[in-house]
């Protein structure tokens, strides 16, 4: 976490579950006091929605909510399928990135191409931008109405 919070405008949240919460409070702990203030951990975080308005980059794994969420707050992603999810969460990170909203990494990759990745995206304005746009084309702002319609049709 260092090496990525080494970099001056980098502020990280980090919404890691219950299971792996010590470990993540012990990482925090370990680094020096100027980088932990940038580097914001929670078990768990009430108000995603604020979280996500702020980002302007997500890692994060391809649950169904993803589909939603990336394109509704147009951010660019790096996508890591929970590899014991089936494969609904591969699928989910293919539809995203397909269409250019987002990359995706296999979670054994993760050692050797999650920092490159990330670092390249940081310094890439570009590419964020295109991803950026690629999320917002995606966005259904109407999809509550296109739902209680296809309701009432029914």
């Amino acid at each position: 976490m260092g090496d990525l919070l080494a970099e001056d405008a980098v502020q990280v949240v980090h919404v890691s579950g219950e299971l792996d919460w010590e470990t993540v409070q012990a990482g925090h702990a370990s680094l020096p006091p100027d980088l932990q203030v940038r580097y914001h951990i929670y078990p768990y975080l009430h108000n995603m929605g604020a979280a996500l308005a702020a980002a302007d980059l997500v890692l994060c794994r391809a649950g169904a909510a993803t589909l939603g969420e990336l394109p509704y707050f147009h951010l660019p992603a790096i996508l890591v399928p929970y590899p014991h999810a089936w494969r609904y969460q591969k699928v989910n990170a293919e539809w995203l990135t397909s269409r250019g909203a987002a990359l995706t990494l296999a979670d054994e990759a993760l050692g050797s191409e999650l920092l490159p990745t990330l670092h390249a995206l940081l310094q890439d304005p570009a590419q964020r931008e295109a991803l950026q746009n690629a999320a917002a084309e995606l966005a259904r702002s109407d999809g509550a109405e296109n739902i209680a319609k296809a309701l009432l049709a029914l």
